[in-house]
């Protein structure tokens, strides 16, 4: 094996392994509200990071059997979303703890209530960021999905779940926007779309102790 398709392939385990922690940290965070906010953030933060090197491996896997053009653009896209996860995280976290912060501090009721209205504005700017994320990644994942039903290694099924949960997230988003699908009085296809993630790099995984053990 050369040393780029040694790298090639180092790359797909480290991108595999890191797609199944990032689904983890996300519904981590979510579901075990106790934790440590240093963990919590910590968690958070990476998830997004951890995803991109998860884009990255998947890429290199699928691009072996078949380049093509939707995946480049996947590619791409998936890096953007998850640049923009890691900023609206951060800017979102910020305004909690500095909202907390000032609320504390509050000398006056009055005080209190100019802040709750400055906080409600301030955090509708990460709302937004959280669209365009959704924008950048429901379009990554639809563009991989179609690239997964077509991979040999993976049912088509499940690629073809994939480009239907992206279609109906994006498309939830845009008919409420700009505010969220579940705070509009519709449901949250993010979840869902997190499990078929999970699924996907774990069977990612899978494939490649397979093809190690038969080498």
């Amino acid at each position: 094996m050369t040393s780029q398709g040694s790298s090639s392939k180092q790359l797909q385990w480290i991108g595999g392994i890191a797609g199944i922690l990032s689904i983890i940290f996300y519904f981590s965070v979510a579901v075990f509200s106790f934790m440590p906010d240093a963990l919590a953030l910590s968690l958070a933060f990476s998830f997004p990071l951890l995803w991109i090197i998860a884009f990255m491996g998947l890429y290199q896997f699928l691009k072996e059997e078949s380049h093509t053009a939707s995946l480049e653009i996947g590619y791409i896209f998936g890096i953007i979303g998850g640049a923009l996860a890691c900023t609206l995280l951060v800017v979102q976290q910020a305004n909690f703890i500095w909202h907390e912060q000032a609320m504390a501090s509050a000398a006056s009721e009055e005080a209190k209530t100019l802040l709750r209205a400055t906080f409600r504005g301030a955090n509708r700017v990460q709302a937004g960021m959280d669209v365009a994320f959704d924008i950048f990644i429901t379009v990554s994942w639809f563009l991989y999905a179609i690239n997964v039903a077509w991979n040999s290694h993976f049912p088509k099924i499940l690629g073809w779940i994939g480009c239907l949960l992206t279609i109906g997230l994006l498309t939830l988003n845009m008919i409420t926007f700009p505010t969220a699908p579940a705070e509009a009085g519709l449901f949250d296809l993010g979840p869902f779309l997190g499990i078929w993630t999970l699924v996907l790099f774990i069977w990612l995984t899978v494939i490649l102790s397979r093809k190690d053990n038969t080498a």
